[in-house]
């Protein structure tokens, strides 16, 4: 009779968990080789793992389930889940009653590809080539703004200018969340700069930039590293400072997922 310890099967259980995130890892590798090369393997890992764990919050177990949560992490910010901007993510992974895992993953597949679509429109034309270049200008009217600390009598008008300026730079995407999410997340920008230090104009900008763009949760978000580093940083004591290092790190990162040419300084 064949008699399997409790120490077998955890190393069982070990090895299954390993062989997925070998998959899983070669399978963003060769879909998401830029991921892949900004943060790191080791990083990359950690990044399955938490994804792994999140999706069976959900009650997602099933390896395709599984592997695309973790694609829309990569897609949409890992805190996808809970963005204010995506509401329907929420509603889907949440109803566990109505459907079953598989019909759920794939209604989440359906909404997720649908939403990407009407925003592509913001990063390339008709014809699929990318029209990101334009974005090089703007990058380069934030870097010249103020760190001076805006007024609380300011916030006001300043809110309504950063919905302004979203609208404009990014039209589709602002059309399909809509003006009452899009001043959510200007507002909750706003909060969330103040929270790390940030109160003038170009931080506050570039905080609502990086929401907008890379998910509302990017300051803690396994797949930007180098946000909660610059935010966290102790040495950093001066705004202008901690503003530069999370301008350098952020558009260099967005401008090789935007495509922005080398020769255009920002």
């Amino acid at each position: 009779m064949l008699v399997i310890r409790k120490r077998q099967l955890d190393s069982l259980e070990d090895a299954a968990i390993r062989a997925f995130e070998d998959r899983t890892y070669a399978h963003l590798m060769n879909y998401f080789p830029g991921h892949c090369e900004i943060v790191g393997e080791e990083q990359m890992r950690r990044i399955i793992q938490h994804g792994w764990m999140k999706a069976k919050s959900y009650e997602l177990t099933a390896e395709c389930c599984v592997r695309s949560y973790i694609e829309f992490m990569c897609l949409l910010g890992s805190g996808f889940d809970t963005d204010p901007l995506l509401p329907w993510a929420a509603e889907i992974l949440n109803e566990k009653i109505a459907a079953d895992q598989v019909e759920r993953g794939d209604r989440l597949y359906d909404r997720a590809w649908e939403y990407i679509r009407n925003v592509v429109p913001d990063y390339r034309d008709a014809s699929g080539k990318p029209i990101t270049a334009r974005f090089a200008e703007e990058l380069r009217r934030l870097r010249r703004e103020s760190d001076q600390p805006l007024a609380a009598n300011e916030l006001s008008r300043f809110h309504t200018q950063l919905v302004a300026r979203l609208q404009q730079v990014f039209p589709a995407k602002c059309h399909c969340v809509g003006d009452d999410r899009l001043k959510s997340l200007a507002a909750k920008a706003i909060e969330t700069a103040k929270r790390h230090g940030i109160t003038g104009a170009r931080g506050i900008t570039l905080v609502t930039v990086f929401m907008f763009v890379l998910g509302s949760s990017f300051d803690n978000d396994l797949l930007l590293p180098w946000a909660s580093a610059t935010l966290s940083d102790s040495t950093l004591t001066e705004q202008k400072k901690k503003v530069d290092r999370l301008f350098k790190e952020g558009v260099g990162v967005l401008r090789r997922w935007w495509n922005v040419p080398h020769e255009q300084e920002v």
